[in-house]
């Protein structure tokens, strides 16, 4: 059965601020007396200034929740291939400065706790391609880490060699073949007019052009079934952008997903559409609960 989202905030705090900051959008919501939400380019909005900006504004905020498209480990970003970071320390920065509770988790884990909470169930892998390409990994109710909060990196796994790089510096990830910012690597690459579209790219009369919308699905498979047989969730949840444009996807992973993954991880599986509008935001806000 599908869980309704909620967060029930208690009654002692004033406002509390939830974001969701990815390589295209930056995306919040304040929670309290005052209610606001909005959505900006994150290429215009530096995370640390918006933070600023908003605590300044808003004096009342006594938490702040993040989810972030990178890599976070202890409060700290690692790595932001797609985002501009000024402080990468974000929450002993905060917390040190403003004496308020500051929480960031890797978007893919907040998106796969939102979706573990909206499908009811506790062993479910979201895997989301949009700008980036990523995935969350849910076991036993809980967000699995890593050592180092890296889990499910999937992204940055070795995949084929391209003429161009990925923003982590690599020429060999998957993101650069099952991503929107790959997409676009190519077509620039290929020299390919169409529209950045996947629709219009399987249908091209280009051969070149199709070729990346074929390159895409093949990856994307990859992604897949390496999920599916390294952590053997009950559901995969496919998310982003370009999925989210492109319905077609879902029906082609159905198809051809048994002949990646292993067998007996194929049992019983079963593969979803995303239902929920911003499941990273969704998840930052479910961080407050626990704050």
């Amino acid at each position: 059965m599908r869980a309704t989202l909620r967060i029930t905030l208690q009654d002692s705090f004033l406002s509390r601020l939830a974001i969701d900051i990815g390589g295209t959008h930056l995306r919040y919501e304040l929670i309290g007396e005052t209610e606001v939400c909005g959505n900006m380019s994150s290429r215009d909005s530096e995370l640390a200034h918006f933070i600023g900006t908003m605590i300044e504004k808003y004096s009342d905020i006594d938490a702040v929740a993040i989810s972030f498209a990178g890599q976070v480990h202890d409060g700290t970003i690692l790595s932001a291939p797609n985002i501009e970071t000024e402080i990468v320390d974000i929450q002993a920065h905060f917390e040190s400065k403003y004496g308020i509770r500051v929480r960031i988790e890797n978007d893919l884990n907040c998106a796969a706790l939102a979706e573990s909470v909206y499908w009811g169930e506790e062993n479910l892998v979201a895997l989301y391609s949009g700008t980036g390409l990523g995935s969350g990994i849910i076991e036993k109710g809980e967000i699995v880490y890593g050592s180092r909060g890296l889990a499910g990196e999937i992204g940055h796994i070795p995949y084929r060699e391209a003429p161009f790089a990925c923003g982590c510096g690599k020429h060999n990830c998957i993101e650069l073949y099952a991503s929107g910012s790959g997409i676009e690597k190519w077509m620039a690459h290929l020299d390919c007019k169409e529209p950045v579209d996947l629709d219009r790219l399987f249908r091209s009369g280009s051969e070149s052009c199709r070729s990346i919308a074929e390159k895409y699905i093949d990856a994307l498979l990859y992604a897949a079934a390496t999920l599916v047989t390294l952590c053997n969730p009950k559901i995969v949840v496919l998310g982003g952008g370009v999925i989210r444009h492109n319905p077609f996807v879902l029906e082609s992973l159905n198809a051809r997903l048994g002949d990646f993954a292993l067998h007996a991880a194929m049992e019983d599986l079963r593969l979803e559409a995303s239902h929920i509008e911003n499941a990273s935001l969704e998840g930052a806000k479910l961080l407050l609960d626990t704050m």
